[in-house]
C-alpha cells in the first residue's frame, strides 16, 4: 500500500506541477518553417501508428446534420504499455426532430490494419479508406448499435507545420507529444440504427485522426473543441490548455473553409469563457456564452506565389444553451476508487452543446455573415 500510494503521489505532482519545475515545450505552431501554418497531408499522416509506451490513437468521424442534429462515430486504440491494448468505440446521435438522444460507449477486443496501415477491422467497428485517400467508408455492426456512414473529403486536409507538439523538449528529447491531422469539411450520407429506429442522414462532415503521446492527464488540464458548419462556411478551432509542469500554455490551431474550399489555418486563435457558473455536481466553472476569435493569413495557392497573402479574421459568440450531454469520464469505475482518483489525479467531465451561431468572417477586405449549427465541446481533465 506504500507503494502504490507514492505512485499515486508521484501522479499528483505530474498532474499539477507542484514540487517541479515548469518543463519546456515546442507548440506545433513554432514547428512552421516558412510562415504557412497550412501543412498539405502527406499520403503517411492519416496510417495508424500505434506507437509503444503510454500512447492514445483515434479517428473520429463528425456529422452535422441537415436537419439540425448530430452524430460522431469514434474508434480508440489506447496503449498504456503495461497491459494489452484497450480498443473501444464512442458514439453520440443527437435528433432533436425525434427526440433522440444516445450515448454508447463500447469495448472490443480485435484490432486489425490493412497492410497500407490507413483502413481497421474490429469487432464490430470497421473503417476503410479508399486508395485515394478521398472517401472514408464507417460500419458499425453491434447488437445497440448498426451504423452506415459514407464519409468524402471535401477539398483538402491539413496539419499545421510537423503536426506535432512536443513536451518536454523537442522531437528528439520530448516525454511526449500530441498529434493532428484534419479533413476540416466532408460531404457525410449514411444511416444509423438506433434503439432499432433508422435514421437516413446526411450533412457536414469533419475528421479528426489525433494521437496523444503521453498519459492524457498529463497533457492537458483542459480541452476546448468547436466544429461549427454552414452552408457557405465551416470553422474549427481545436485548443488545449498543457499541465502546470508544462507551463499552463494554450495551444490552439483552427481553420476556415469558405465555400467549400480551405482558405486559412491558423493558431492565433482565442477561446474566452463568459458570464461563468459553477456546477455543484462537478464544482467547475461553465460559461453561460463562449467567445471564439480566429486571426491568420489567407493559405498561399500553388502557382499563384507572387500573391499577397490576405488577412483573416473571424469572431463568433454563441450563446451555450442546448447541452446535449455531461459526461462522467469516470462513471463506470467503482464509486470509491472515482472518489480518490478525483480527489488525488483528475476529475474529468466532457460537456457538449449543439447550439445556432452566426460567425463574422473577414478576408481582406471583404466581410460577410453566415449563420449555422455550432458543436462546442469542453473537457475538464483535472481540478489543478
Amino acid at each position: 500500500m506504500a507503494s502504490w500510494f507514492s505512485q499515486l503521489s508521484s501522479t499528483v505532482s505530474n498532474v499539477t506541477g507542484l514540487g517541479t519545475t515548469v518543463e519546456s515545450i515546442k507548440s506545433v505552431g513554432e514547428t512552421v518553417t516558412d510562415g504557412q501554418y497550412y501543412s498539405k497531408l502527406t499520403e503517411n499522416d492519416l496510417d495508424w501508428t500505434l506507437a509503444s509506451g503510454s500512447s492514445t490513437e483515434n479517428q473520429v468521424f463528425y456529422v452535422t446534420t441537415r436537419t439540425g442534429g448530430f452524430a460522431f462515430v469514434q474508434l480508440i486504440h489506447s496503449n498504456i504499455g503495461i497491459w494489452n491494448p484497450t480498443i473501444s468505440f464512442t458514439c453520440r446521435f443527437y435528433d432533436p426532430t425525434t427526440n433522440t438522444n444516445v450515448f454508447k460507449n463500447i469495448n472490443m477486443s480485435n484490432f486489425e490494419l490493412s497492410d497500407d496501415r490507413r483502413s481497421v477491422k474490429t469487432d464490430h467497428f470497421n473503417i476503410t479508406l479508399d486508395p485515394t485517400q478521398q472517401t472514408y467508408k464507417v460500419q458499425i455492426t453491434h447488437p445497440d448499435l448498426v451504423v452506415s456512414l459514407d464519409f468524402s473529403r471535401i477539398d483538402k486536409g491539413f496539419k499545421v507545420g510537423e503536426g506535432r507538439t512536443y513536451l518536454g523538449g523537442d522531437q528528439g528529447s520530448a516525454a511526449g507529444f500530441v498529434s493532428h491531422k484534419f479533413w476540416p469539411r466532408a460531404q457525410a450520407k449514411g444511416t444509423f440504427i438506433v434503439d432499432k429506429q433508422l435514421h437516413d442522414i446526411e450533412g457536414d462532415g469533419m475528421f479528426i485522426h489525433a494521437i496523444q503521446g503521453m498519459q492524457p492527464q498529463l497533457i492537458a488540464s483542459n480541452w476546448n473543441f468547436v466544429n461549427f458548419h454552414a452552408p457557405e462556411a465551416a470553422l474549427s478551432m481545436m485548443q488545449f490548455q498543457t499541465t502546470k509542469q508544462y507551463g499552463s500554455v494554450n495551444i490552439n490551431q483552427g481553420s476556415l473553409v469558405l465555400h467549400d474550399k480551405l482558405i486559412c489555418v491558423s493558431v492565433d486563435n482565442h477561446v474566452e469563457l463568459l458570464d461563468l457558473q459553477k456546477d455543484e455536481e462537478t464544482e467547475y466553472d461553465i460559461p453561460q456564452r463562449i467567445k471564439l476569435t480566429w486571426k491568420g493569413k489567407t493559405i498561399k495557392e500553388d502557382g499563384k506565389e507572387e500573391e499577397e497573402p490576405k488577412d483573416v479574421q473571424v469572431e463568433m459568440i454563441v450563446t451555450v444553451k442546448n447541452l446535449v450531454d455531461k459526461i462522467d469520464v469516470l462513471a463506470e469505475i467503482p464509486w470509491f476508487l472515482k472518489k480518490l482518483v478525483q480527489t488525488f489525479v483528475v476529475k474529468p467531465y466532457i460537456y457538449q452543446w449543439l447550439d445556432k451561431a452566426t460567425a463574422t468572417i473577414t478576408v481582406g477586405d471583404e466581410t460577410v455573415q453566415v449563420e449555422g449549427n455550432c458543436f462546442q465541446e469542453l473537457v475538464f481533465v483535472s481540478g489543478f
